[in-house]
């Protein structure tokens, strides 16, 4: 539970603060093509909450302030399938009364009209987002396996609807007669663009294969996290003798006797194979023996024989995404998935990851020397391993920069971390969050918030950080609710999901720099949901191409490094005192010798087997493991170093937003530095309030309302440098790099 110290200034949730335009919640159709899905024989909304009362609750406007809340108390399992089951029904019926009206095409009875459509099927999807990620159990699984399948299958069928189609080809080709607004020609040329690549140009024997497809894609992309999460859930490391937990700081004991007394085995300690709890052990634990078995089922995940072996779950969908790329004209999937980012083709990211590669293989190498000579002066007569090297980074950076990363720990309370995120974001971006109180949710460790700027409520917030029984280890943002910015205001919803362990005692829970920083970076996705700007659904931020998503809150880690920041609200957990300068200068100094996660071998391993496993894919059976295993080769990856995520356990690839784009967080961090020195160009630096609200307008608030390049370009007055990101850690790129 989050500290006493946690609650902020409370609000009535009812209030009704001054806004230039009405809220409501999102409608589904106009009342005349709402009329016309009567007609076609579909019962209507109140025939179905007539029928069925739960219905209405998770799929009609959702009940509470801001134009609804999402009715978590009321989703059950059996409620989530029998709502999406229906819902998916009445979007096929909306669709059908668009493409099949009798009146002629027009932006708002066709284009606008379609981007309308669905809200009772989104609804019940981020309902059923909500428990599948933090929240889950095998009944909410089951059901995610049933229904997921039916949205894809929708999808496809109304992609191809020739109708459809023929309404939205003749808008385009009129162009830009036939839209009202330059917002309004964004978003035909997106749905347009979209449709075509969603294969509305095949014939009809080769639509009726890429359904196929498409449905059993689906199926598998979810079996491999549920597999994943399954086996996350099983996998944990015994310790019967507390001197093998030597090294560990006592919270993290604590947390071991903790977790083994819930697995009914009080007499030990327990390190349950997640995150939270794995690295303290790789990083602090003395015992070489226990870092090995912890580490060894950490990267061996996904690939055990066994009800949760993801390989041939990789060979499916990498062969099926390869004849998927072929059918709509592509040479591999890699091909057809950059056509759509800012990078344009896999050769050009692929370019970019060994450029870096070529710069850092030789530092890295140096360093690594630098870590077995520490050992070796230690009495160490063993060639360093994967499971050593973080043990002895933690004793390089004692030695060379006198940093113990648990002399930080004491500073960053949870509640030390919000309040300086928050901080950050009122004063660069005019927001604020007021508590509220009395929303359902799907924990009680969960609090919600009214984003407010000035006198106008702009979203909501809630903030979902500690780690429970059946939530995913990691940390990420949701959006439950698109933010239209219409004539009708609809509010966003998003979450900030982390995993931090709570203390048994009931203390403050104190973060490790890590964790803080990925609580800022989640925060960043959350604020790029909330101020969103666009009037329509297809143009919001989660619309922006895949390689650029991640540079706002890559860009908004940039604030927890600041030292006013730091100074003001990272506060000793007992004394009160603030963050010494001088420990903040070592921060620095050690941030500026590891870099960021993108500028390192192990991330750029997994971008790199990433792109080559989709650039091979093209049909063929692929032994995802094997291309792995020759990349590695290829590369002359070290020893001590292994990928950041193994293929068998990195969701990222085999997702539909990552899939063979993992080298966005490289591109996007350079984006991301790129940005920041305009900031830091600027008078007022980080908190410029000239930079700050120009960012947001071009940038932030834009969505994917004008092509990404362009955004940018109007934000920096250029196309973007790469190499900004060197230049934030002083690397000096030779002319063999750039060959």
């Amino acid at each position: 539970m989050f500290p006493d110290n946690f609650n902020r200034t409370r609000c009535n949730p009812k209030s009704n603060r001054a806004r230039s335009r009405p809220i409501l919640a999102p409608t589904l159709l106009s009342a005349t093509l709402l009329g016309w899905v009567m007609q076609s024989g579909f019962q209507s909304s109140a025939a179905l909450a007539a029928e069925d009362p739960t219905y209405s609750v998770l799929t009609s406007a959702w009940p509470g302030p801001f134009g609804g809340l999402p009715p978590v108390d009321q989703a059950t399992p059996a409620a989530l399938e029998s709502a999406y089951r229906r819902a998916v029904d009445l979007k096929r019926a909306e669709v059908r009364a668009i493409a099949t009206q009798a009146a002629p095409p027009t932006f708002e009875n066709t284009v606008a009209a379609l981007d309308a459509s669905g809200t009772a099927l989104l609804r019940v999807e981020r309902l059923l987002q909500i428990y599948t990620g933090s929240a889950s159990n095998e009944q909410i699984r089951a059901v995610a396996g049933r229904v997921l399948p039916l949205s894809a299958a929708l999808d496809d069928e109304i992609a191809f609807d020739p109708l459809l189609n023929a309404r939205i080809s003749a808008l385009h080709a009129d162009l830009p007669r036939s839209a009202p607004t330059a917002e309004a020609q964004r978003l035909i040329q997106v749905v347009y663009e979209d449709r075509r690549r969603r294969g509305a140009g095949l014939d009809a024997a080769d639509q009726s294969t890429l359904k196929e497809i498409n449905g059993r894609l689906a199926q598998l992309m979810a079996k491999f996290g549920q597999n994943l999460a399954r086996e996350e859930e099983s996998l944990v490391v015994f310790v019967d003798d507390p001197a093998e937990l030597r090294g560990l700081p006592a919270d993290r004991v604590e947390a071991a006797k903790a977790a083994a007394v819930t697995r009914g085995k009080p007499e030990l300690w327990a390190i349950p194979i997640q995150r939270p709890s794995v690295w303290p052990v790789l990083t602090r634990a003395d015992s070489r023996a226990l870092r090995e078995r912890v580490f060894r089922l950490w990267d061996g995940r996904g690939a055990q024989s066994g009800d949760f072996d993801n390989r041939p779950v990789m060979a499916e969908i990498l062969t099926l995404r390869g004849r998927k790329a072929r059918l709509l004209g592509y040479t591999s999937y890699a091909h057809y998935a950059a056509a759509s980012r800012m990078v344009g083709s896999p050769e050009t990211a692929e370019h970019m990851l060994q450029r870096a590669w070529k710069v850092l293989l030789p530092i890295t190498k140096g360093y690594l020397a630098e870590l077995q000579a520490l050992a070796k002066a230690e009495g160490a007569d063993f060639a360093l391993q994967p499971w050593d090297r973080l043990y002895y980074a933690e004793k390089h950076r004692k030695l060379r920069f006198d940093f113990d990363s648990e002399s930080v720990r004491p500073y960053l309370t949870l509640q030390n971390v919000i309040d300086g995120m928050t901080w950050a974001a009122e004063r660069v971006y005019g927001l604020s969050l007021r508590q509220l109180t009395g929303v359902p949710t799907v924990a009680p460790e969960i609090r919600v918030y009214e984003v407010v700027r000035g006198s106008q409520t702009v979203g909501v917030l809630y903030l979902d950080l500690f780690q429970r029984q059946g939530k995913g280890p990691a940390s990420w943002a949701t959006e439950q609710r698109t933010a239209e910015r219409g004539e009708f205001e609809v509010l966003p919803i998003a979450t900030l999901h982390s995993s931090v362990v709570a203390p048994a005692d009931g203390s403050a829970p104190l973060l490790e720099w890590e964790r803080a920083n990925v609580i800022f970076h989640e925060f960043g996705h959350a604020l790029h949901f909330i101020v969103n700007g666009t009037r329509y659904r297809a143009l919001g931020s989660l619309r922006v191409p895949a390689d650029f998503i991640e540079t706002p809150a890559l860009l908004q880690e940039r604030w927890l490094l600041d030292r006013e920041l730091l100074q003001r609200f990272m506060r000793h957990h007992q004394s009160r005192a603030a963050i010494p300068v001088e420990l903040i200068e070592r921060i620095e100094r050690v941030n500026r010798a590891d870099r960021v996660f993108s500028l390192n071998l192990d991330y750029l391993a997994t971008a790199l087997v990433d792109l080559r496993m989709h650039r091979v894919a093209d049909g063929r059976a692929i032994d995802a493991m094997a291309i792995e295993r020759d990349t590695l080769a290829d590369l002359s990856m070290p020893t001590m170093v292994t990928p950041l995520l193994r293929v068998a356990h990195a969701p990222h690839p085999f997702s539909e937003l990552y899939g063979a784009a993992v080298y966005t967080y490289f591109w996007s961090d350079a984006l991301a530095a790129d940005i920041a020195e305009k900031f830091l160009a600027a008078p007022g630096g980080l908190y410029d309030p000239q930079v700050a609200a120009h960012y947001r307008r071009t940038i932030l608030e834009a969505g994917n309302s004008r092509p990404m390049s362009e955004a940018f370009r109007d934000f920096r007055g250029r196309d973007p440098d790469p190499d900004a990101l060197f230049r934030r850690f002083g690397l000096i790129i030779p002319p063999a790099a750039d060959n």
